[in-house]
């Protein structure tokens, strides 16, 4: 798959945020995710000082796509982390990722949409020749 200027697209949905995200292989898409997540809820220059490490177990690759969606929430809810660089190693439904990024200030950062949780509506995870392809509605 081509590298694409930005890894998702915003795709229609009534009331919520709609996204389709692409990566080349399952650790791209789920880091593609996070992006289009921060890059959609906050605007400003990230650093990189601070880390953040987060180990999830799911039931299916559906179900770590959203526990891993809940989980970069919930750490910028409660600590104001915002991810910049993702690494992610991924086995079966298990998924361990070291990621580096900046603390939600609000001197250089600035709200665009508060995105609260994903949604298993319309959830889709597929793979193609080209890589993978997902599309997840997020309540906002």
């Amino acid at each position: 798959m081509a590298r694409m200027k930005k890894p998702y697209r915003y795709i229609d949905h009534t009331a919520d945020l709609g996204v389709e995200v692409l990566g080349v292989d399952i650790t791209d898409l789920f880091a593609n995710v996070g992006r289009a997540i921060f890059e959609t809820q906050v605007r400003g220059k990230l650093k990189s000082d601070n880390e953040k490490s987060i180990v999830i177990q799911g039931e299916s690759l559906e179900d770590l796509f959203i526990d891993w969606c809940r989980e970069l929430l919930y750490n910028f809810s409660v600590d104001g982390f915002i991810p910049a660089n993702y690494q992610i190693c991924i086995k079966g439904y298990s998924l361990q990722a070291k990621l580096h990024g900046d603390l939600y200030d609000p001197k250089r950062h600035r709200i665009r949409i508060e995105i609260k949780n994903p949604t298993y509506h319309n959830l889709q995870i597929e793979k193609d020749d080209q890589g993978f392809r997902a599309k997840i509605i997020f309540d906002v």
